[in-house]
Order: C-alpha cells, then sequence, then structure tokens
C-alpha cells in the first residue's frame, strides 16, 4: 500500500475538515441521540479525563464548570450524561476549536501504532476512530489489514464493518462510512492499476461479497443496480459537499470496482484467450470467477512470484468467503478453535476478537443484550407479582 503523504499541517487540516463536515457544531451540551453528552466538534463528555483535557485547552471555565467536569470525571460511565448535561459553558467556534486541538491526540494513537504516516489514509482512519472512539476501535481488523499492507481489505472494513452496533442509528453511521472509506481509497492510484492490485481488489471483493451485497442492498446501490431507500451513498454525496469537492464523490461498488474489474478481466482474456467466454463482467460481479485457475496472476497477488506482492492475500486464495474445515459455520470462530487446539491462545484472542467485530458477531452480541434484557424484564415482573 502506497500511503498519499501529507505534511503535518496538511493532515490536521484536512482531518479537521473531515471532522467539522460530519460532526457539526454543538455551542452547548446536548444528547444527539446516541445518549451521551456532546458539545463543539463531537466532543463527548462521557470519559473521565475532562478536566485535563478542558484545561489543556486554556479556555476559562467558571468554578461551577469546572465542579461539572470533575463531577462527570469521577462518575460511573452510566451516570456521566446526566451529570454532563448540566454543563452550562457555550462554545464560540474558536473554542470548539481549542477543544478540538486539546484531545485530537488520543483518537491518533492507534494510527500511530499500526506505524501510519501522515497521509490522506490516516486523516480517514482517525476520522472513523474520533466517531467511534478508541476502545472501539483499537483491535478492530483494519488496523491487521493496514499493518499488512494489504488497501483492498482495509478499504472493506472501514466501509462496511466500522459502522458500530447501534441499530437506531445505523444510516447515518453507514453513510459517514461510505465517506470515509472514499477518502482511505481502494487503490493507489485508480488510474494506473496493477494486474496484481486488480487481483487483490477482486480477491478482497470475492471474499466478502455477501456481506457486500447485504450492506449495499440496505444502505447503497448493490453491484446488479438495486438501490436501497433510503441511498446512504447519495446521502453522503448531498450531505458532505465540502469532502466531495477535496475527494469526489462517493463511488457506488459497482463504480468503485472498475478499474479492477477491467484491468484484470482485460488481462485474463488476453493471456487466457480460450477462456475469453467465462472472464464476463458478469462473472465478475458475481464473484464467479476462480482464482485457482489463474495462479501466476493470483500467486503475485498473494506475495509467491518472483515480484513483490500482497501476503494478505495468500488466505483468500481458496475461493470465496466459505468457513475453514471446522465444526462451525463461521471462519473467525473456526479459526479460534484451531489456535486453542494447537496451544495459540494468542491467535485464538484475535480470532474472537475478529469474531466480535464482524457483522455476524456484532448480530450475536445484539441478540445477547435483547435476551438479557427481556432476561430482567422477566424478572422486575416476577418480583413486582
Amino acid at each position: 500500500m502506497e500511503f498519499r503523504h501529507l505534511t503535518r499541517e496538511e493532515h490536521d487540516r484536512r482531518l479537521r475538515e473531515i471532522l467539522v463536515s460530519t460532526e457539526g457544531m454543538h455551542a452547548r451540551v446536548q444528547d444527539v441521540g446516541d445518549g451521551k453528552a456532546t458539545i463543539g466538534w463531537g466532543y463527548t463528555l462521557n470519559r473521565n479525563e475532562n478536566v485535563a483535557i478542558w484545561t489543556r485547552s486554556g479556555m476559562d471555565l467558571t468554578p461551577a464548570q469546572l465542579e461539572v467536569l470533575r463531577q462527570v470525571d469521577r462518575a460511573r460511565p452510566e451516570d456521566r450524561t446526566a451529570i454532563a448535561l448540566g454543563f452550562d459553558k457555550v462554545l464560540t467556534e474558536d473554542e470548539a476549536n481549542q477543544l478540538y486541538r486539546a484531545s485530537i491526540q488520543e483518537y491518533e494513537a492507534p494510527a500511530e501504532n499500526a506505524g501510519m504516516p501522515l497521509s490522506v489514509e490516516r486523516v480517514a482512519v482517525v476520522s472513523v476512530t474520533y466517531n467511534r472512539g478508541v476502545g472501539a476501535m483499537q483491535r478492530h481488523a483494519v488496523w491487521d489489514a493496514i499493518e499488512g499492507g494489504d488497501r483492498a481489505e482495509a478499504w472493506y472494513q472501514l466501509r462496511y464493518n466500522c459502522w458500530g452496533s447501534r441499530a437506531n442509528a445505523e444510516g447515518g453511521l453507514r453513510k459517514r462510512r461510505f465517506a470515509e472509506a472514499e477518502i482511505f481509497g481502494l487503490y493507489d492510484d485508480p488510474e494506473a492499476v496493477s494486474v496484481e492490485e486488480a487481483a487483490a481488489v477482486y480477491a478482497m471483493y470475492r471474499e466478502h461479497h455477501a456481506e457486500i451485497d447485504r450492506v449495499e442492498r440496505r444502505f447503497g446501490l448493490t453491484v446488479d443496480g438495486v438501490e436501497a431507500r433510503p441511498n446512504r451513498i447519495a446521502h453522503a454525496n448531498r450531505d458532505y459537499p465540502d469532502i466531495v469537492a477535496i475527494y469526489g464523490e462517493v463511488q457506488t461498488i459497482a463504480d468503485s470496482l472498475e478499474p479492477a474489474r477491467s484491468r484484470l478481466l482485460a488481462h485474463l482474456r488476453e493471456r487466457y484467450p480460450a477462456l475469453a467466454g467465462e472472464l464476463t463482467e458478469e462473472r465478475f460481479n458475481a464473484g464467479l470467477i476462480d482464482p485457482g485457475r489463474f495462479p501466476r496472476e493470483f500467486a503475485l497477488a498473494a506475495g509467491e512470484g518472483a515480484q513483490p506482492g500482497n501476503p494478505a492475500l495468500a488466505p483468500r486464495m481458496d475461493g470465496p468467503a466459505g468457513p475453514p474445515p471446522g465444526p462451525f459455520q463461521h471462519g473467525h470462530l473456526n479459526a479460534a478453535v484451531a489456535a486453542l487446539a494447537s496451544g495459540d491462545a494468542e491467535q485464538a484472542d484475535r480470532a474472537l476478537r475478529r469474531l466480535a467485530d464482524s457483522p455476524e458477531g456484532q448480530a450475536f452480541i445484539r441478540m445477547g443484550e435483547d435476551a438479557l434484557a427481556r432476561g430482567e424484564e422477566a424478572a422486575r415482573d416476577a418480583m413486582a407479582r
């Protein structure tokens, strides 16, 4: 993966532009619908270091306002919103900027730890981290992809697997992730896609084809042209004009794949003319072109040939996103079982964390939370009787 490098000044300016576009300005503290107390450019007071951050910002606060911040810092997490909503400071835009500068460093830490240079790509992932929180992103699969140089997988994780788990806010979060993934970019340079990069993009798409189709069907536009109502891609392009002006419109999945599709199909048709009838756009879109039939092209992409490639692609060489051998119907869970059987606790932990970050894992967590809530309600009803 080739990063699009920025100076520190450029990086900070671009990051602030994105957060201003996506977060909006809140002069007074308020619950914006997520159960947290938000002020300024998306700063949430649901934390335990407010006094330090606000002091670092250099803003003047009254003794009463400082006391509210101290109470929030000392409170239990579940009590912080109610206390913080009593914070009566009204921010000017300049003060919101001071608060942003005093707090942004913690959200850059995961990207720093992943070895990301100051770049457009880093701007995108820091924006996601700012929105989701450091804790939610700390062990996310996107960092494995970035550290492995796997741009296509990192793009997939940002676009499809970073929205969180709050169903009542999913539409808005999907809209934002569409935009942030577009900023990150699926290609080093979409105007100069190599066969290797095209193969890596196709392998990613083939592996995640079912989940990509599901998300696009609900929130965007499928590769076959089925449009969601509402279409969050269209909403991103409507609601984030400043982002669009700098990075271009958020692309549909069909348009996103086009550079890889045209490059890979043209190469394969030329090299394997007898198979040209199978090498169609329709089969590409359906994930039906088997990498195993073209070992040279996909071996290069997996780092197995004479040219430097992408080692993160190797696990995808066996075909589409079916689960690896094991007793369960989910690849991450089978991987965890295999790691435990071999005594590799670290690998098992990574596999289970990837399961928790996956759509299936998030759905399982929500089912557990719903079941727990129903159980607690039943217990209360029993006690009342």
